[in-house]
């Protein structure tokens, strides 16, 4: 039934008669919500509370995003392990032995370049079985170096060093080859910082372990021969000199 204007003419209110009660003017409408709204409307008041002020800014026709919290801020201070070795309070190869007993064996070595890329080489160690490896990514140019510790082609772990000065390199490299072997930090200015590795070279192996300042570390064992194959590699990458441009000098002809 619609309003007075789409009914008959016998069922129009008579003139001076009261109208009836459905026809009584209401001073505001009255909307039925239902339960199912309801909640939608909570639901998105509550979204629009936790969003900031201003959640784009349109300058220049860019639009400047939000700034998260820093979830991965670098530590100011040193681990603590290394804290008390440099206290002398432990035996940081005692101590990492305790942290890593089970560690793989490392003792084949392969290397080759990266597809066609001229200045990109990979190296890899692995063990017998290549249930766990070590994968080195390199750049001839930058210097820059991945590690990659892989277990059982599922799970990596890389650790970039991409801050290390010349100085940083030529002395990690005359560590690792000392005979009475020893401790080698591979770091640079930024110490713990960044991702840095501490090597213990023995007689019979090598024990790696890098470090990351986002929480994660890992762990190898080397065979003192693959040791010496990647510090060798290492060095041709780090010591790598691109071919001159210059053409060769034309031969003379008269004298």
């Amino acid at each position: 039934m619609g309003t007075g204007e789409n009914m008959s003419s016998d069922e129009q209110p008579q003139a001076g008669s009261a109208p009836s009660d459905a026809l009584q003017p209401v001073d505001k409408p009255v909307y039925y919500v239902r339960e199912d709204d309801q909640r939608e409307a909570k639901l998105k008041l509550a979204i629009s509370e936790m969003k900031p002020e201003s959640l784009a800014v349109e300058t220049n026709r860019t639009i400047e995003r939000p700034r998260l919290p820093n979830v991965m801020a670098r530590p100011v201070e040193p681990p603590w392990t290394l804290q008390q070795f440099f206290n002398g309070q432990i035996d940081l190869d005692i101590e990492l032995s305790k942290r890593y007993p089970a560690m793989p064996m490392l003792s084949l070595m392969q290397k080759r370049a990266l597809g066609d890329h001229p200045t990109r080489r990979v190296c890899t160690l692995s063990v017998q079985d290549g249930a766990a490896s070590l994968i080195l990514d390199a750049d001839l140019t930058t210097r820059v170096v991945h590690f990659s510790f892989t277990l059982s082609s599922m799970l990596t772990l890389r650790f970039t060093f991409d801050t290390l000065s010349d100085t940083d390199r030529r002395r990690w490299l005359e560590l690792m080859r000392r005979e009475e072997g020893g401790l080698a930090f591979l770091w640079g200015r930024q110490r713990w910082e960044s991702d840095y590795m501490i090597c213990i070279v023995r007689r019979h192996h090598t024990n790696l372990y890098a470090f990351s300042p986002a929480g994660f570390d890992a762990g190898l064992r080397l065979t003192a021969q693959a040791a010496r194959q990647m510090v060798d590699w290492l060095q041709e990458v780090w010591t790598y000199e691109p071919p001159s441009e210059e053409p060769p000098a034309s031969p003379m002809l008269t004298w």
